[in-house]
């Protein structure tokens, strides 16, 4: 085989995803991931919100505080996105999509240890 033939087939489209879905999973993952799993854990007795922020908002409306804990992530990074030049600014959405899966990720931790306590 040869090795232009070769390279060819090992070839990965570095544009797989375009920005469209790199925000779109930060929405799944960071924005609704996150928010579920939280909010289900919080009804959970012993469980509790060790974010400082969070935890005040949290004390009228998980649901509500949260929102607005989002909104404001989302369009600070809406912004950093729309400063930050091409290429770089695929950055900002991919920061949401590993952020949210660590919290999303750590939210299941919690919420398995409680069940199955």
């Amino acid at each position: 085989m040869s090795r232009s033939r070769r390279e060819s087939r090992l070839s990965v489209d570095v544009n797989a995803l375009d920005d469209v879905q790199l925000w779109l999973i930060a929405v799944l993952v960071f924005g609704i991931g996150d928010v579920v799993t939280t909010s289900l854990g919080l009804w959970l007795p012993g469980v509790t919100e060790l974010h400082p922020v969070a935890a005040s908002f949290f004390q009228y409306s998980v649901f509500w505080g949260m929102v607005v804990l989002k909104s404001i992530a989302f369009g600070s990074c809406y912004l950093l996105w729309r400063w930050t030049p091409q290429p770089y600014c695929v950055g900002v959405p991919l920061g949401l999509v590993v952020l949210g899966v660590g919290v999303t990720g750590w939210n299941i931790r919690v919420l398995l240890l409680v069940i199955g306590q």
